[in-house]
């Protein structure tokens, strides 16, 4: 992007396709909970960060499936493009890194317009 403005003077505009692609996520993402719910594979409702109250069910049913693991530790903490982030860390007994990562909420919301 920066090196079309730099050619051309000005960016192109790219909101259109930022937004489609938001909207498509999002489909997809209530698609695979509706598959879940018929299925009967519903997310354990009685997991809930503390002093979060509007995760997206897709990060809740992540940390629900996984907090209760040994070794397994997270941070939730929310970003005002990205939304809700969460990190984690997945320890094996003897105190070795086994897995880390991060998830967010809307991960394509920082691509410029």
């Amino acid at each position: 992007m920066k090196e079309i403005k730099l050619r051309t003077g000005s960016a192109p505009d790219l909101t259109d396709i930022k937004t489609s692609v938001e909207h498509a996520i999002r489909a997809l993402k209530l698609s695979e909970s509706q598959v879940r719910s018929a299925m009967g594979q519903e997310m354990d409702a009685s997991f809930h960060v503390e002093g979060i109250s509007n995760m997206p069910a897709y990060l809740q049913r992540f940390l629900a499936e996984r907090a209760q693991e040994p070794g397994f530790t997270y941070q939730v903490e929310q970003d005002p493009v990205r939304g809700w982030i969460v990190s984690w860390k997945e320890f094996t007994h003897r105190g070795t890194v086994r897995g880390y990562g991060q998830f967010c909420e809307r991960p394509y919301a920082w691509i410029e317009d």
